[in-house]
This record gives structure tokens, C-alpha cells and sequence, in this order.
């Protein structure tokens, strides 16, 4: 049975310039680009261009080279919550803010401290809230405040994840983390997390992305023969079934990139383009629908992904992080 019901969001990819450039390159430009920045060290990755061990970020060049998209930008925050609410780094929220009203009418999606709850980040929940609310205040009318979980059930001193919730009033969008939870068996967790935060805030009537997600482990731990019934149609049930907005996929080669494989962690290779039935798959089931091209609320056509809802993937071949 074949169901022609369709549903369009916005996709992102990411998360370094030259895997962004490098996907641009054979399955065209996405609606946005993913991006990160320290605020403590602006000016190299809005401006200059910065290297954290993770592939090269250059926000500004980014939206030079596809003037037609968005920006969705992680906002570094580790180490430096009391500061940011005292004010000692006002001057850098100024940067920001001018760099964001530069790339207006462009929507630019700013996950203020992204991944709030993750127990690397160590953010106590009330200094959290404190310096997002700074930095969601100052910002412009083409600014996203994004407030993102990394969505598994571990979280930093256990708390649960309505302790870092700043008030409506400051998030437009919210958002989650998918890597290893959409394989369903791994013990760090599955996706029940994320439909917990998915419920929480519909009931705050705040519209869902995932704000990053990858295959974890893809041709390291998982076979690239399963990866596509095991990772990525649960993830598009999950974007169906969520109502998400907004997908942002990292399509990075992970083993090739030092930060990724210190410690003797291997994140595998997640580049769509770089294998060929993995890319059919993603022109099948993620860009080959009539509601690809999307107006942006910013103005101007932006490509959009859409998911095929419903798509009997029976009739198909069964194929185919943190940055400071």
C-alpha cells in the first residue's frame, strides 16, 4: 500500500563549511546551514573562520556562498553562565546581534547554550536560564531562539529537563537531539526522550526541530547494508509523527575529523552524497516530493526537504559533538 500523504519541512545541513559545500555539490543547496560559534571567541567563527578540530566554521562565508539560506547556529555558552549574566560579555551579545541583523531577511536559528541538559555542558539550570534570558532578549526580529535538549534520558544531575525551561516568552522553537536513541536498542536510550520534550512543548505551542541529528557509528559499529531501516526511517517517522519543522542533519565524514576520534570514539561517516544507494534513498524519501521548494517566512525560495509520509518503503531496496 502506497500513502501519497505528505509533509514538508524545512532541512538543514551541516555542520563544517567543506561538508556543507561538499553536499551542495551533488544534491544541490539546502534550505539552511548549520554553524557554531563560541560567544566568548565570536569574530573567528562568524567572521574569520575557526577550526575547533571539527572542520572549519565560517558562518559569514557560509551565507555568502548560499545566499538563499538560513543559518542555524549553535551558541557555545560552557564555562562562563555567571559571567554572561553580569554582563561582562554584553559586548560579544552586541557582535551577535549585529552579525544576525547583517543576515536579515535570512531566519537565523540561534540555540542559545544548545544542549542545555547534556552532563558534559555541566549548566546549572537556574545560571542557565539566567544568561539565555540575556542573550534571548537582546536579540533581532530575524533571530530563532532555540531552546535545545540533547534528548537522552541522562541528564546533568539528574534533573529533569523542564528545570532549564526559561518561559515562553523567551523561545520561539525547540529542540532535539537524534543520534544513537533512533537505532531503538542502544543503552544510552531510545526516543522516548524526545517525544517527552516534543509533548512538552506543544503544549507550549513552540514549533519542533531536530537541531542535530547523525547516524552514530555508521560504518563503524552499524552496518551501512541496515543503516537506512535502522536510523533514518525512524527518524522520518519521528518528524511525521512530531510534527518537526525543521530537520538538520550533520553530513560530516566524523572519522576523519580529530575531535571525533580522541578518546578512541568513532562516529562513522554519515556524508549521503558519498555513498550511491545510500543518495538514492535520500532523493527517494527525503528530496524527491512536489512541496520541495518552500517559501521561507524570511522571504525568498528556499530549497525545503520534505518527507514522503507514509512511503511503503517495502517497494524500495532496504539500503542504506560536541563542538565548543
Amino acid at each position: 500500500m502506497l500513502l501519497a500523504a505528505s509533509q514538508a519541512y524545512e532541512l538543514c545541513i551541516g555542520q563544517d563549511y567543506w561538508s556543507i559545500m561538499n553536499y551542495t555539490s551533488v544534491m544541490g543547496p539546502p534550505a539552511c546551514v548549520m554553524s557554531y560559534a563560541s560567544l566568548y571567541n565570536l569574530t573567528a567563527a562568524l567572521y574569520n573562520g575557526t577550526e575547533y578540530g571539527s572542520g572549519i566554521e565560517h558562518a559569514s562565508r557560509l551565507l555568502k556562498t548560499l545566499p538563499d539560506a538560513d543559518l542555524q547556529l549553535g551558541l557555545w555558552l560552557v564555562g562562563g553562565l555567571d559571567d554572561v549574566t553580569n554582563g561582562l560579555w554584553d559586548g560579544a551579545i552586541a557582535e551577535l546581534v549585529r552579525f544576525v541583523r547583517w543576515a536579515a531577511p535570512r531566519k537565523i536559528y540561534v540555540r542559545i547554550g544548545y544542549e542545555f541538559d547534556n552532563p558534559q555542558n555541566k549548566y546549572d539550570p537556574t545560571l542557565f536560564k539566567q544568561a539565555y534570558a540575556r542573550i534571548a532578549d537582546a536579540l533581532p526580529e530575524n533571530a530563532v531562539r532555540v531552546w535545545h535538549s540533547w534528548s537522552f534520558p541522562e541528564t546533568y544531575e539528574g534533573h529533569s529537563f523542564q528545570k532549564w525551561w526559561p518561559g515562553s516568552d523567551k523561545v520561539d522553537y525547540c529542540g532535539v537531539s537524534i543520534f544513537q536513541q533512533a537505532y531503538g536498542d542502544s543503552p544510552m536510550g531510545d526516543l522516548a526522550t524526545a517525544r517527552d520534550i516534543a509533548r512538552f512543548c506543544r503544549s507550549h505551542n513552540k514549533p519542533l526541530m531536530i537541531a542535530e541529528s547523525t547516524p552514530f557509528g555508521v560504518g563503524d559499529a552499524e552496518s551501512r547494508d541496515t543503516i537506512w531501516e535502522r536510523w533514518y526511517v525512524h527518524v522520518l517517522d519521528f518528524i511525521r509523527e512530531e510534527d518537526v519543522v525543521l530537520w538538520c542533519y550533520i553530513n560530516d565524514n566524523w572519522d576523519a575529523q580529530r575531535m571525533w576520534t580522541e578518546g578512541g570514539t568513532f562516529w562513522g561517516d554519515s556524508r549521503v552524497e558519498a555513498y550511491p544507494e545510500l543518495a538514492l534513498h535520500w532523493r527517494r524519501a527525503v528530496l524527491a516530493s512536489p512541496t520541495r521548494l518552500v517559501a521561507s517566512g524570511a522571504g525568498g525560495g528556499h530549497y525545503a526537504g520534505a518527507a514522503l509520509i507514509g512511503l511503503c518503503l517495502c517497494a524500495l531496496p532496504w539500503l542504506v559533538r560536541r563542538k565548543p
